[in-house]
C-alpha cells in the first residue's frame, strides 16, 4: 500500500503582461479572426462575391486587432498586470483555482452583458471564461510535462496544445516540480501521449463542414429560403469539431430544416408569367440543371450527416472534449 503525501497548496499572481500569456491573448486573437474569416469567406464565396473576400478580411483582422488591444488596456487598468490564482497538488491530481475577485466579477459581467445585449460571442466568452475559473488535471490523464525553472513555471500538455499552465514561486518551485515528476512517474502520464497530433484531422474535418455547407448556401438562394440556416449550420458544423460533439445533433435537427424549406418552397402554388390564370408547383418545372444542383446540395448535406452522426455517436472526439479527455 502506497503512503499518501500531503497535499502542496499554494497562491501566486499570474503576471498577465509575461511573454506566455501575451502569446496566448494573440492566439486567441489570431484564431478569432481566422472562425470569422471562415465564416463569412464561406458566405461570401456560396454567392460568388470574391470582390468582397479582401474587405472581409481586413475587417476581420481589424476588429480582432481591436479586441486584442482592448484586452491589453483591461489587463492593465482593471487587473493591473496580475491576478490571483490558487494551485493544489495531491497524490489525486494538480487543481487550478481563480480566486482573483475581480476576474470572477468581470467573468460575470460578460454573461449578463452577452444575456442582455444579446451578443452569443460575449456571452460564449463569459461561459468559456467561467468555465474555466477551476481546472484539474489528474495524474491518469496523458499529458506530460515541460519545466521552465528559470520562470518557475511547469506546462502540462498533450500531443498538440498546453493544458494547464503551472505557476510556482521561487521558494517552493523545485518541491512542486518534484511531485509533479513523481506522481507522473507512479502513474505513467506521459506515456499514454500519444505521438501523432491529432491537429491535421480536426482541419481536416472543418474543411469537410466547409465545403459540405458551400452547397447550402446556393441552395437557400435558389429557393428563397434565407441565408439564415446556413450559416446557422456553418457555425454549428464548426463548434462540433472543436468543442462539443452533441452539437452534431444542432447540425442534424439544421439539416431537416433547410430540406423541409426548400421542399416547402417546391410545392408553392405559382402564377404563370406566360399563361394568365395558369397556376403551377415549384417541382413541376425542375429541369436537368435543377436535379444537378440538388445533387450537389444532397452530397454537401451527406458530408455534414457523416461527420455529425460520428460525432454524437462518439467515432471521434471534439477538440476541446478531447483536451478533457487527457486531462484525466
Amino acid at each position: 500500500m502506497t503512503e499518501k503525501t500531503e497535499a502542496i497548496v499554494w497562491e501566486t499572481d499570474l503576471p498577465l503582461f509575461s511573454r506566455r500569456m501575451l502569446g496566448q491573448w494573440s492566439l486567441a486573437m489570431a484564431i478569432t479572426a481566422v472562425v470569422l474569416c471562415v465564416i463569412m469567406g464561406t458566405v461570401f464565396a456560396a454567392q460568388g462575391e470574391w470582390d468582397a473576400l479582401l474587405p472581409m478580411l481586413a475587417m476581420a483582422t481589424g476588429a480582432a486587432g481591436g479586441l486584442w488591444l482592448l484586452g491589453l488596456i483591461i489587463m492593465a487598468v482593471l487587473f493591473r498586470g496580475k491576478f490571483r490564482v490558487r494551485y493544489r497538488l495531491s497524490d489525486k491530481e494538480l487543481r487550478y483555482e481563480t480566486i482573483d475577485t475581480k476576474a470572477k466579477a468581470a467573468n460575470r459581467l460578460a454573461i449578463v452583458a452577452g444575456v442582455l445585449a444579446r451578443s452569443p460571442q460575449t456571452l460564449g466568452a463569459g461561459l468559456i471564461a467561467r468555465s474555466q475559473e477551476t481546472m484539474a488535471v489528474r495524474w491518469t490523464g496523458a499529458f506530460r510535462a515541460v519545466y521552465d525553472p528559470a520562470r518557475h513555471h511547469i506546462t502540462l500538455r498533450n500531443e498538440w496544445r498546453p493544458l494547464l499552465w503551472v505557476q510556482c514561486t521561487p521558494e517552493n518551485y523545485a518541491e512542486v516540480a518534484a511531485a509533479v515528476e513523481r506522481n507522473m512517474a507512479r502513474k505513467k502520464t506521459a506515456q499514454r501521449v500519444g505521438g501523432r497530433s491529432p491537429l491535421p484531422a480536426y482541419l481536416g474535418r472543418t474543411v469537410l463542414v466547409v465545403l459540405g455547407t458551400l452547397p447550402l448556401f446556393g441552395l437557400a438562394e435558389e429557393y428563397n429560403t434565407g441565408l439564415f440556416m446556413p450559416i446557422f449550420i456553418l457555425c454549428f458544423g464548426l463548434a462540433t469539431v472543436w468543442m462539443i460533439n452533441l452539437f452534431g445533433y444542432v447540425v442534424l435537427a439544421g439539416l431537416l430544416v433547410q430540406a423541409g424549406l426548400v421542399a416547402a418552397d417546391m410545392l408553392r402554388l405559382r402564377q404563370s408569367y406566360f399563361f394568365k390564370g395558369e397556376t403551377y408547383y415549384g417541382y413541376e418545372v425542375l429541369g436537368t440543371e435543377d436535379f444537378q444542383f440538388l445533387l450537389v446540395a444532397g452530397l454537401g448535406a451527406g458530408i455534414l450527416i457523416w461527420l455529425s452522426l460520428a460525432a454524437v455517436r462518439g467515432k471521434w472526439l471534439s477538440a476541446l472534449l478531447a483536451g478533457y479527455q487527457d486531462m484525466g
